[in-house]
């Protein structure tokens, strides 16, 4: 085989994997792998990019990417249509049904049809709406009988008020073999906006996306029977409540019963861990006693994917185990945004109050204090571990802290000026009054919230101890710094503020320098790789970062997934988000 025929069948391989991607609605790695590093101009790939950027809400970047890859000026019905879907988005409804209307060639594009009639419809035109949506259920009606032909008489007929016929389409589009988790999820999205509007009674349910789930509970020793009482009843409420991902660690007990059962109904598997993956096993798979470790590893090779909340090692922090907790229900979330439907703890609790900052007690108490629905499964009586059996060493030697070295979970920040070497000796104090003296003037606001600040030259190093906090100064901050006239400063055009935050577990000291507080740990030295990477005029932030504002501040910010990201210094790669501000999806 050729080096042309190796890259054509790795191409060719790559947009399948991503095709499946989009259809079971993992957003993120459809994105991650039409944007592989050696991926070549494909237009097929360049849809499904710009595809994955609608799905997340992003239609600012997917317009942007849809005009440089020049996906408009291809004839092809999908293509075109979905710059519809972009401007559907953005709220530009008669633009949109333009698009859509530009996009219909015959009864075959009856998608472009419809998209067209509904836009048309919430853009106020009923007039307009009435032919396209007509036009559309004919064509719908002389295409096979799939889940996107019967749904789209569904909507049609909604439109021209015909409920009753509507309610039994969608039923039978629901029953397809061939529905996907996208398809349900764009559907129910739309119909449940054009419901709303034309405020016809239709039942949605039959076609909502699955919900994801956040799973915890109580480490115990090995017991058939528990495990047997456990693991049926976790399955009766996956299969309940519709779920078809699943967020948490693998700690020995109910952990890894509630993963199994996972893998066994079909349900995504995401693990999370929360440390060095070494010095979980020896905190939390080996302290249930040494049969879990087989099936700890069992549940690791079925799982789809696995995050690291931290790579640094374990130092006997509670917080640590409490972050990792903290993130597995952020990504819950951030996968229910992505597909329209709901994310929903199922935890295996005694129901005993919280003791300490990590736990499921605490675990269950965040989740409901952040407005989550919770499903109980009795964990009382379960045949917990004793002191002393494996797992209370740690399997690798750790220093642990002394008693005076706190740790805390903080935002940490920092930031840049790019073009501030480039500066000539007489601007330095223009820049100093008028870029940090404004930075200063928004950090004002965060001042209750803000633990550490220091500044050099044009950086800025920032610790937060409220995330909701944290995002709004830094939004506000990336806002300011917008709004400077870098020319009339004597600043070089294409500089700007980058501006970059990480969440995470670090040392609280006192700081024999500067007589104040400070922050040391390895996700300080993350969050510092994260600011030379970010472009001018942006916000980024980590992965654990965007799961905590998922979980503490969804409707006041949003986290546009970027991709996974190269850090400076060589620290590896990092997945990363774009804040922003305006947390809601767009229902359109």
């Amino acid at each position: 085989m050729t080096g042309a025929e190796t890259v054509h069948r790795e191409q060719h391989q790559r947009l399948m994997d991503a095709r499946a991607a989009l259809a079971r609605g993992d957003v993120i790695s459809a994105y991650d792998l039409a944007t592989e590093e050696g991926t070549t101009d494909d237009p097929d790939l360049a849809y499904i990019e710009v595809r994955a950027l609608a799905a997340m809400g992003d239609w600012q970047s997917g317009l942007a990417r849809y005009a440089a890859t020049g996906l408009e000026q291809r004839d092809d019905t999908d293509f075109r249509a979905l710059k519809g879907r972009l401007l559907k988005d953005a709220g530009r409804l008669t633009e949109a049904s333009e698009a859509y209307a530009a996009a219909w060639r015959g009864p075959q594009d009856f998608y472009a049809a419809i998209n067209a009639a509904a836009t048309a419809f919430l853009a106020g035109d009923r007039a307009a709406a009435i032919p396209h949506a007509r036009a559309a259920l004919e064509g719908a009606r002389a295409a096979a009988p799939d889940y996107w032909s019967l749904a789209t008489q569904a909507e049609a007929l909604i439109l021209l008020d015909r409920p009753a016929a509507a309610q039994a389409m969608l039923a039978q589009a629901a029953a397809c073999p061939d529905v996907g988790v996208a398809a349900r999820a764009t559907t129910y999205r739309q119909l449940s906006l054009l419901t709303r509007t034309t405020g016809r009674a239709i039942d949605l349910e039959p076609i909502r996306p699955p919900r994801t789930l956040h799973f915890c509970g109580h480490i115990f020793c090995e017991d058939p029977e528990t495990e047997a009482r456990i693991g049926k009843s976790a399955r009766a409420v996956l299969r309940e409540e519709h779920v078809g991902w699943a967020f948490g660690a693998l700690a020995a007990g109910a952990d890894i019963v509630m993963a199994e059962a996972c893998l066994a109904e079909g349900v995504e598997l995401h693990v999370v861990l929360p440390f060095d993956e070494a010095d979980f096993i020896a905190a939390s798979v080996l302290r249930g006693g040494p049969g879990w470790l087989a099936r700890y590893d069992a549940c690791m090779a079925g799982a789809a994917r696995v995050h690291r909340a931290s790579a640094m090692r374990f130092v006997q922090d509670d917080h640590q185990f409490a972050f990792g907790s903290a993130v597995a229900m952020g990504l819950a979330r951030l996968r229910a945004r992505q597909v329209g439907s709901e994310a929903l703890q199922l935890a295996v609790w005694d129901g005993g109050a919280a003791t300490g900052a990590a736990g499921t007690a605490p675990d269950v108490d965040l989740w409901r204090a952040n407005g989550g629905r919770c499903r109980i499964i009795d964990g009382a009586g379960l045949p917990r571990p004793r002191a002393g059996q494996p797992g209370d060493v740690m399997a690798r030697s750790v220093v642990p802290p002394g008693p005076a070295d706190a740790r805390r979970l903080r935002v940490l920040a920092f930031t840049d000026f790019k073009g501030f070497s480039q500066l000539p000796e007489a601007s330095i104090p223009v820049f100093w009054r008028s870029v940090i003296g404004g930075a200063a003037d928004v950090l004002e606001g965060a001042s209750a919230h803000l633990t550490c600040r220091n500044t050099w030259g044009d950086a800025l190093y920032l610790a937060f101890d409220d995330v909701p906090a944290a995002a709004e100064a830094l939004v506000c901050l990336g806002d300011a710094m917008a709004r400077l006239d870098l020319a009339a400063l004597g600043l070089p055009p294409n500089g700007g503020m980058r501006i970059a935050a990480h969440y995470g577990a670090v040392y609280e000291m006192p700081d024999p320098v500067t007589r104040g507080i400070n922050y040391c740990g390895s996700e300080v030295s993350r969050a510092a790789r994260v600011e030379p990477v970010t472009p001018p005029g942006q916000v980024w932030v980590t992965e654990p970062l965007a799961a905590a504002i998922e979980m503490s501040a969804p409707a006041s910010f949003a986290c546009r997934y970027v991709g996974r990201i190269a850090l400076a210094k060589g620290y590896g790669t990092e997945r990363i988000y774009r804040l922003e501000r305006g947390g809601e999806q767009s229902a359109l």
